[in-house]
């Protein structure tokens, strides 16, 4: 009787710890001139990735397969510079940003007559990943406005779903 009860609390537990992330990534990613450009597709429009390892090309070519109906490729940093240097023509990059942090405790030990120590303990690490859209044109960076570690491709869709619903908006080019 009482694991009955308890069974549909923990349903809905779980449900929403999936699903909160998404939510909260979707509604902080919203259509302002902050995170999408608001003449974004008015003219052609291609986007620019910066490559990383194929790993991460992988995920975001699969990711950008399935919410970006645009144009788009994969590009190194050297190319930019020479190959897609025509900012007329490939005015946006789709770029991202890594900050890792760590911590480390350092605890001073002192007893009377013995005298003092201390121990350094090293703590865990994390990392987040952020995106952001660099409009060549106007110099101006457009960011998602908010980052994550396990969940960036939830990020990243978010992200390429809004810019490409504001390109269509703006005639799909």
């Amino acid at each position: 009787m009482q694991r009955a009860k308890i069974y549909p609390f923990l349903v809905i537990i779980t449900l929403f710890t999936f699903t909160s992330c998404g939510a909260i990534i979707k509604s902080h990613i919203r259509k302002d001139a902050e995170n999408v450009p608001t003449d974004f597709g008015k003219e052609k429009t291609t986007i620019l990735v910066i490559k990383k390892d194929n790993a991460y090309n992988k995920r975001v070519d699969k990711i950008f397969k399935s919410s970006y109906t645009g144009s788009y490729f994969f590009i190194t940093r050297a190319e930019l510079e020479s190959k897609y240097s025509d900012i007329a023509a490939y005015r946006y990059i789709l770029d991202n940003e890594m900050a890792i942090s760590k911590t480390t405790t350092t605890t001073t030990v002192t007893t009377p007559g013995v005298g003092s120590g201390t121990i350094t303990q090293r703590g865990l690490s994390s990392a987040s990943v952020s995106f952001h859209i660099v409009d060549r044109k106007t110099n101006t960076i457009h960011d998602t406005g908010i980052s994550s570690g396990p969940s960036w491709k939830k990020i990243l869709k978010a992200f390429l779903q809004k810019l490409d619903n504001e390109r269509k908006k703006n005639g799909g080019n």
